[in-house]
């Protein structure tokens, strides 16, 4: 008859494999360097926001935040995320793997969806000179809710209306950073 493990000295601290997560030994190598290129990754692009935010111009009637705010915000924050991260993964406290809950790994891409949404971006592009800002990210809004599967494009095409009308009065009246708005532009500031 073998006898229950009592947790006793033989069996403290985690297996040779890697740490243990969920009750089981992860593979020590091949998962933390995975989530090492990932801090590494992350770090680089927050550097990479921080260095090349400098080269935005400013202009010298500038009394807001301005341009330069929010891009040194993020840029930080992903560098003190991947120093966080970095420290977590080295001291052993690897994420527990993805078990791919409702990914059904025989499932085809769905070029349709996916050539939808980047033509969605595209006409947006098309659209910001001709019509502003604001109705060529309600179409594409629009454009990308309805092949993601909204089925009530009034409603879908409204909250986008909203939202981005919301976004550029915040960014035109709060950030002082000019956005082409097009004919509402004629209709907000006469």
């Amino acid at each position: 008859m073998t006898q229950p493990d009592t947790g006793g000295p033989a069996s403290a601290g985690p297996p040779a494999g890697g740490p243990v997560l969920d009750g089981e030994a992860q593979p020590a190598g091949r998962a933390a360097a995975g989530e090492l290129l990932l801090v590494a990754g992350l770090g680089a692009l927050g550097v990479f926001l921080l260095v090349d935010t400098a080269s935005i111009r400013v202009p010298g009637s500038v009394n807001t935040i301005g341009p330069r705010f929010f891009p040194y915000l993020v840029g930080g924050l992903l560098v003190v995320t991947a120093v966080a991260l970095a420290v977590q993964v080295l001291r052993g406290r690897a994420a527990p793997p993805e078990e791919g809950e409702d990914v059904d790994i025989g499932a085809g891409t769905d070029w349709r969806t996916v050539a939808v949404i980047v033509a969605g971006f595209g006409v947006h592009a098309l659209l910001i000179p001709l019509v502003g800002w604001p109705i060529a990210v309600t179409v594409m809004f629009t454009v990308v809710a309805l092949a993601l599967g909204s089925g009530h494009p009034v409603r879908t095409a409204l909250i986008g209306l909203v939202v981005s009308i919301t976004v550029w009065l915040v960014f035109v009246l709060v950030l002082g950073i000019s956005l082409p708005g097009g004919p509402l532009e004629w209709v907000v500031f006469g």
